[in-house]
């Protein structure tokens, strides 16, 4: 079993990716033995817990972190479990690490002793590790630009440019934290560009656990 998450603020091209990266394993794996999922919402009856976490109506950052964990116990539960216990390759678009990006380290009114217990519940609750996390890096003002083209600039008109760069930091200390979990991906240039780095990342990351997969 293989475990791929993908992260990156808004307009990193995560989603795209994460596309991508489900159709080249599957040419290399198999269809059957990929899934590729996201997070909020990916498991049956997921759809309304995204719409509240995304749609800003939520005042409390504790009613954010504990809905996004809600959703992340349940899609585990229901979905990337299972599909690691048939042999299957998940890539998950979002995962724990967006939580703590964009809920905690974030946020500098969470004290050290908040941000620990918030660190430290997916422990706790034995949430599975991914094998790999591949961090789609891209400064705030090149990403507002790919979301304004899209039209697509809620996220960055409510939050603002500097919620989005402490988030990236918020990341940048994520990875730090645990280096050989994670590569890191350019994710300014064109959608092919990225992919061919992001390939190639997780070729050197994973490339006996992937052949052998592949056997």
């Amino acid at each position: 079993m293989m475990f791929i998450v993908l992260e990156g603020i808004d307009g990193s091209g995560k989603t795209t990716q994460a596309r991508r990266l489900g159709e080249w394993l599957s040419g290399l794996l198999g269809r059957e033995r990929v899934l590729v999922t996201k997070e909020p919402g990916g498991w049956p009856g997921g759809d309304a817990v995204r719409r509240l976490a995304l749609g800003g109506s939520l005042s409390s950052v504790w009613g954010e972190f504990f809905l996004f964990m809600t959703d992340r116990c349940e899609h585990v539960s229901g979905v990337v479990t299972p599909a690691l216990e048939k042999g299957v390759c998940v890539v998950c678009d979002r995962y724990t690490p967006s939580t703590l990006a964009y809920q905690v380290l974030s946020n500098p009114s969470i004290g050290n002793e908040a941000a620990d217990y918030m660190t430290g519940v997916s422990e706790v609750i034995g949430l599975p590790r991914p094998d790999c996390v591949c961090l789609l890096d891209i400064g705030a003002d090149a990403a507002r630009r790919r979301l304004e083209a899209r039209g697509k600039l809620d996220s960055f008109d409510a939050k603002g440019r500097d919620y989005f760069e402490r988030v990236r930091a918020g990341y940048d200390v994520l990875m730090k934290r645990s280096p050989d979990g994670w590569i890191k991906i350019d994710a300014s240039g064109d959608e092919n560009a990225v992919f061919g780095e992001l390939k190639r990342g997780l070729e050197r990351r994973l490339g006996t656990r992937l052949s052998g997969y592949a056997a």
